[in-house]
């Protein structure tokens, strides 16, 4: 095999070096024979000074893109980005263009927003830019500062320059420092009283901080209240004034008054008449004059005055409600009502009064004792009244969220228990009453919830250990409300002593 020459050599030695520069300056140039992958998003600057093509755009410091072309259309900047395909970016995206160091090559920063934003379409546009402030306009600012900063230092050489200005700066520095001495030698001898005056104010800070948070919205009502009392005090003071000027001009009855001498002469006439009644007065003399002079009068009156306050009081300190609420039982597919007047004298303790609709009606027992060919047989018969009323009549006293009651519960003797859970809004409550000695006692659970003003729903089971079959759940609801009716007739009705 024949040897290449030397010629031969440094033509492929070329042809390669040829290749690698080529293939370099794609590299480098990021250039492509394929179409470039991406979609394109337009932004508008008012200034890109400085801002070159296939500069990068970044995301948080990571490339996403690169910028394709800078035109200007109505006086403004748009920039063309080529953005990765797998960049997504939302409406609410900003751009803002930045200098990597402070002399280095600009580039385009992109802010991403929020992910519940719609996203941009491919060829759409970021509405959103920063502005930024370029180096020239930095170095104008500080050109500007430099010149203010310069002629500051020419008027302070002016007023403290030669003999007489170093006596005067002088002078200044010993005052300050006899007055820093003065300073440090009053901190030193109260240190003790600057610590708690400090520590004082730090508390009432930290209080009066916590009061305006809790208080926003009364402070602000405060301001406002004030706002318009002055506005009705320059009303006030407005009008005082006109009243002032009619006076002094005799207008009106106080001008009158004041400047008619036959007005002054009737009215220290008529004082002159007081002043008479007033000795009578003192004397004893009269009706009044006893009044006010007899100790036993005066006695009686403050007695009756006592009772009727005493009355109103407590009349004020009662209330009445009224209370209906319909129970379903499940176990008898039927209803069962209740309607109740509620007296409550005060908040622990009150008294009811209650008819109750029962559709199992009102059970009664009749034993008979025969006896034939001397063999003695007992026999009961119950009868059942299906439209015969029931009624309840019980008192209750109630100690924090627990009351307890007793009285008449459906015609029978009984006790009951109350507990009270969130304001009185949600209540538990257990009875037990008909403590026949043949049968189970009647034994009745219930929650009472109210979910809104005078309206309450109910639900439990009634009667849960009876012997008979008459055991069941219930659910149903109810409306109370207060009735000052019932309570004025209540203290209107004459009672006989």
């Amino acid at each position: 095999m024949e040897k290449f020459s030397n010629e031969a050599k440094v033509g492929i030695l070329v042809v390669i070096s040829i290749i690698l520069l080529g293939y370099m300056a794609m590299r480098v140039g990021k250039f492509s024979f394929t179409k470039e992958a991406g979609y394109t998003l337009v932004v508008y600057f008012d200034s890109v000074a400085g801002l070159a093509l296939d500069v990068p755009v970044e995301i948080a410091g990571v490339e996403v893109g690169r910028v394709r072309n800078i035109a200007l259309e109505a006086n403004r900047a748009m920039v063309t980005l080529m953005m990765r395909p797998d960049i997504q970016l939302t409406k609410d995206a900003k751009a803002i263009i930045r200098t990597k160091g402070i002399l280095g090559d600009k580039y385009v920063e992109l802010i991403p927003g929020s992910d519940a934003a719609p996203l941009i379409e491919p060829g759409g546009r970021i509405t959103q830019t920063i502005p930024t402030t370029d180096i020239d306009s930095l170095l104008n600012v500080l050109g500007s500062v430099a010149q203010d900063i310069k002629s500051l230092s020419q008027s302070l050489s002016n007023v403290l320059g030669g003999e007489e200005g170093e006596r005067s700066m002088r002078q200044i520095v010993d005052n300050v420092q006899e007055m820093a001495q003065t300073l440090n030698d009053i901190v030193q001898k109260n240190n003790e009283d600057i610590s708690t005056i400090v520590g004082n104010f730090t508390i009432f800070s930290e209080r009066l901080k916590e009061i305006g948070n809790a208080n926003t919205d009364d402070i602000r009502s405060i301001v406002d209240n004030v706002r318009k009392a002055s506005e009705h005090l320059e009303t006030l003071i407005t009008g005082l004034h006109e009243i002032t000027v009619k006076v002094n001009e005799g207008k009106g009855s106080i001008g009158q008054l004041i400047n008619d001498d036959q007005t002054v002469k009737n009215l220290n006439e008529a004082l002159a008449s007081l002043k008479g009644v007033t000795e009578k007065i003192n004397k004893g003399e009269g009706s009044i004059g006893k009044l006010v002079n007899d100790d036993q009068t005066v006695d009686n009156l403050n007695d009756a005055l006592t009772g009727i306050n005493d009355y109103i009081k407590k009349q004020d300190t009662y209330r009445t409600f009224l209370d209906y609420r319909g129970e379903y039982l499940f176990g008898s597919e039927e209803a069962k009502s209740y309607l109740s007047l509620r007296i409550q004298p005060r908040e622990d303790k009150y008294y009811l009064l209650q008819v109750v609709d029962d559709p199992r009606g009102k059970k009664s027992t009749t034993e008979y004792t025969r006896t034939l060919d001397g063999v003695t047989s007992h026999e009961q018969i119950v009868e059942i009244e299906k439209d015969e009323l029931k009624f309840s009549a019980q008192i209750s006293k109630r100690y924090y969220d627990i009351a307890f009651r007793g009285g008449l519960f459906e015609s029978t003797g009984g006790v009951g228990v109350d507990y009270y859970m969130y304001n009185d809004r949600l209540t538990f409550s257990l009875e037990a009453f008909d403590f026949d000695a043949d049968t189970n006692p009647h034994l009745k659970f219930k929650a009472d919830y109210t979910p809104f003003q005078h309206i309450y729903l109910t639900a439990g089971f009634d009667d849960f250990i009876s012997e008979e079959g008459d055991e069941s759940f219930f659910i149903g609801a109810g409306i109370s409300f207060s009735d000052e009716d019932i309570k004025t007739l209540l203290f209107n009705v004459p009672i006989p002593k």
